[in-house]
Order: C-alpha cells, then sequence, then structure tokens
C-alpha cells in the first residue's frame, strides 16, 4: 500500500512539474513578446514622430515572427499601440517603466529578433535618425546584443 501511494504522489509530482514547465514556458513567451512590443513602441516614438511606415513594418513582424505565431495578434498590435502612445506622451516615464518591461529580452535569442525589427523601423520612414540610432544602441546594450549591421545581431557572452 506505502508504495501504491508512494508511486502515485511521485506520478502527480512529475505531472505537476510537467505541467507547471508549460505554463511557465507560456508566459515567458507571453512576456517575450510584451518585451518585444515595448522595445518596438520606444524605437517608433525615439524621433518624436510616429510614422505609418514604422507602424506597419512593426505590424508586418507581428505576423511574421516564428517565436509570436501561437500569440494573439491583436493583443500585441494593442500593446505596441498603447506603448507607442505612451512614449509620444511621457517619454521619460515611459523609459523608466519600459526598462523593465523589456527585462524578459535580456540575453534570449528573441532580443536578437527585436533589435533586428528595430532596425527595420528606424529604417522604415527612411530617415534612420540619430535619435533612433541611439535607442537602438542602447538597447542593444541593454538586452546584450551586439550588431555589426541590421541582419548581423548576436547574443554577447
Amino acid at each position: 500500500m506505502k508504495k501504491g501511494i508512494g508511486g502515485m504522489f511521485a506520478s502527480t509530482k512529475e505531472f505537476l512539474e510537467t505541467g507547471m514547465d508549460k505554463v511557465s514556458k507560456f508566459f515567458i513567451t507571453d512576456d517575450v513578446a510584451k518585451a518585444s512590443m515595448v522595445l518596438a513602441a520606444w524605437i517608433t516614438a525615439a524621433d518624436g514622430n510616429v510614422d505609418d511606415r514604422e507602424v506597419e513594418e512593426t505590424e508586418k513582424f507581428i505576423h511574421e515572427a516564428e517565436y509570436l505565431k501561437d500569440l494573439d495578434k491583436e493583443k500585441l498590435t494593442k500593446e505596441y499601440r498603447k506603448w507607442t502612445k505612451q512614449f509620444v506622451k511621457e517619454p521619460d516615464d515611459a523609459l523608466v517603466y519600459a526598462l523593465t518591461e523589456i527585462t524578459p529580452l535580456i540575453h534570449k535569442p528573441e532580443a536578437v529578433n527585436a533589435v533586428q525589427l528595430a532596425f527595420r523601423i528606424a529604417k522604415a520612414d527612411n530617415d534612420a535618425s540619430e535619435k533612433e540610432m541611439k535607442v537602438v544602441n542602447k538597447a542593444c546594450h541593454f538586452l546584450g546584443v551586439t550588431c555589426s549591421g541590421e541582419a548581423e545581431c548576436v547574443l554577447t557572452d
């Protein structure tokens, strides 16, 4: 009887741990997705203007990025637009909160994708401004990404 109950406890524990791993991966993905949207908004509003081409570039990314494929695209778009408005309205306040929000990307492979999106946004209006490029560089440093050009970004060791 003891082995039967012990075996049940072990099976239950294993089941719960497996379930928690799946749940935690979902939350990490959700946090990483949100962090990507916050970073995209930061770049979009960096020069004080929100160009339609920058928004289109971000929305295109939302639909194409592999790590966002199973997530609610409409929710991500709303998150991006909300943060973009915050950056335009109160850039200094938004930045304080944004740095906290983008921490799930630090040293994650998705950070490379987010930085590459940042480059795409900066160039979308055919004018990668100095302000936008400073934000891209800050984001790279903060997230642990090194870039030698837009397409050649890697995580730093």
